[in-house]
């Protein structure tokens, strides 16, 4: 509370600032009557972002299905930074993940990529990407259909891998089938 309190007194110190100078000058007559609130909103807004909740918890609660995470939600695996640079970052624009990453500082505890999306366009797509890949991963079993469903979605370039066996003669077929784990 204590830190909120402190935000707001820094959007109404700056508000109140450039109120008493517009009346100083008189240009409080040539503004919009509005223009004041305008800017608290703006400060505020500012201020605030940092501490705003931009991931929903239905996305780690989806995660952690998928996943297969018994623990809590809060006391979320690191692994899933990684899930979420490659179906939230990865995704909507190949060039926000790579500017996050050369503009961004590395992201960390209180210092997280999607605070340095700007309010008005990115941080908007990025809530609606988070809410579309909330309702792909409702209807998927596990994260390799939700990682498909995501590349069917935004169009990926399917890499298909060749492995050559050896040739299955006879008796050789159960010494394979336990090489590969599969008896």
């Amino acid at each position: 509370m204590a830190i909120r309190a402190s935000m707001l007194l820094a959007a109404f110190a700056k508000t109140g600032i450039e109120a008493a100078i517009d009346e100083v000058t008189g240009y409080q007559y040539e503004r919009a009557p509005d223009a004041s609130q305008t800017k608290l909103k703006l400060f505020l807004e500012e201020e605030m972002r940092p501490w705003e909740k931009t991931f929903t918890d239905e996305l780690w609660i989806q995660f952690g299905r998928l996943t297969n995470w018994k623990r809590p939600i809060h006391s979320r695996p690191k692994y899933w930074g990684k899930l979420i640079n490659e179906l939230v970052y990865g995704y909507p624009d190949n060039d926000v993940m790579a500017w996050l990453k050369d503009n961004a500082p590395s992201p960390r505890s209180g210092q997280n990529y999607h605070q340095w999306l700007s309010g008005q366009f990115g941080l908007k797509r990025l809530v609606e990407h988070i809410w579309m890949l909330v309702g792909m991963a409702t209807a998927c079993r596990d994260m390799t259909e939700l990682r498909q469903k995501m590349a069917e979605r935004f169009p990926r370039e399917l890499v298909r891998l060749t492995v050559y066996l050896l040739p299955v003669g006879p008796g050789r077929h159960a010494q394979i089938g336990r090489n590969l784990g599969l008896a």
